[in-house]
């Protein structure tokens, strides 16, 4: 199972509020205890955090970095893609994990749920950790789904393990078909 964790990253200089890490650390060791795969960006801020927090309780950690360096991974990440891609790499974690947890987060952190949501990937947002995870559901219909096509519902948690079981849960969900399959006729087969 991959769990993604998406949230912002902290620029040269820069440092995120200390109870937004220490709540990315929880969430990374409880992805490793639940025995999921954590799978991010693989740079600092949020993402250090959380592979930090999987990677010191025997956790498997995946970043995909916007860089084509690898060096510029954080050293809690096992495996590093330095795809070069910039925020491009946003669909990579988006898409392609089983379950998302959002914390805080910034511009780029919402093109990710964006994303997630078009794919029909759940994502859970942890509710108290700043940025786009504050202000998200008071945009959202009904308070769970982005658009009228209802894709996937949004789910929202108030404390890491809470977060973290339930990104568990809806992990198992099967996903309905993305709209890639409705323009190549993919789906079903």
């Amino acid at each position: 199972m991959t769990i993604g964790v998406i949230g912002r990253s902290s620029r040269p200089g820069e440092s995120l509020p200390a109870p937004v890490l220490d709540t990315a650390y929880q969430v990374g060791r409880g992805i490793a205890e639940a025995g999921a795969v954590l799978v991010g960006g693989g740079t600092g801020g949020v993402m250090e955090a959380s592979c930090k927090g999987a990677a010191e309780n025997g956790g498997l950690t995946v970043g995909f970095l916007p860089y084509a360096d690898k060096s510029k991974a954080n050293p809690y990440v096992s495996i590093v893609f330095p795809t070069g891609m910039g925020t491009i790499r946003n669909i990579l974690t988006a898409r392609g994990c089983d379950s998302i947890i959002m914390i805080g987060g910034g511009v780029g952190t919402l093109n990710e749920v964006t994303i997630a949501y078009d794919s029909g990937v759940p994502v859970v947002v942890l509710e108290g950790t700043t940025g786009w995870a504050d202000r998200l559901k008071s945009s959202l219909d009904e308070g769970c789904w982005l658009d009228e096509r209802r894709v996937v519902a949004i789910s929202f948690a108030s404390t890491p393990e809470e977060a973290v079981a339930t990104a568990v849960k809806r992990a198992s969900e099967p996903r309905l078909g993305t709209r890639l399959e409705a323009f190549t006729g993919a789906a079903g087969q």
